[in-house]
């Protein structure tokens, strides 16, 4: 898995949210997935290769 960590800003290249900015709010090692919330209320998992660190 990409060393992502809880708090990490991350952009979306996935085909799901594509260009949404949010932050990492949980880690399932086990699937190997990041917990991504964009806004108050929506968040959704997504492997690594669909994430990359967030910079203005």
């Amino acid at each position: 898995m990409k060393e992502l960590k809880i708090g990490d800003t991350v952009q979306i290249t996935g085909a799901v949210m594509t260009g949404n900015v949010g932050t990492v709010v949980s880690i399932d090692e086990k699937r190997e997935k990041y917990l991504v919330r964009v806004g108050g209320a929506t968040q959704n998992y997504f492997a690594a290769d669909e994430l990359k660190i967030f910079t203005p």
